[in-house]
C-alpha cells in the first residue's frame, strides 16, 4: 500500500476533501488533546464511518475519528490513535473496525 493507493473502505483525501477534513479537526482539537498543537494533513477517510488518517507536523500519524461539531470538543474527544511511522498507520488502517 502507499499514499495513493489503499484498500477498502479508505479512500485518499485531496483537495478541498481533505481542506475540510483539516478545518474540521481544526475547529474539534483544543487545548489538552494528544494532537493540539500540531499541523494535521489529512491523508485518506474512511467510508464506513468519520474516521480520518492524519499526518502530524510532527511526522506522527493519527487516526481520528470527528464528530463534526464544528467546534472544540473537551479532550480526550475527538477520540484518537496515535500512531508512529507509515507501517504503523498501516496497519491500523488493515485492522480499522467499525
Amino acid at each position: 500500500m502507499t499514499w495513493t493507493d489503499f484498500r477498502e473502505p479508505w479512500h485518499r483525501a485531496d483537495g478541498d476533501s481533505a481542506r475540510t477534513f483539516e478545518a474540521e479537526a481544526a475547529a474539534e482539537i483544543a487545548d489538552g488533546h494528544e494532537l493540539h498543537g500540531l499541523d494535521l494533513i489529512a491523508i485518506a477517510t474512511c467510508e464506513g464511518c468519520d474516521s480520518v488518517v492524519y499526518r502530524g507536523s510532527d511526522g506522527t500519524f493519527a487516526i481520528v475519528h470527528l464528530s463534526w461539531t464544528t467546534k472544540r470538543e473537551t479532550p480526550p474527544w475527538p477520540r484518537t490513535t496515535r500512531l508512529g511511522g507509515f507501517i504503523a498507520a498501516e496497519a491500523a488502517m488493515d485492522q480499522h473496525e467499525h
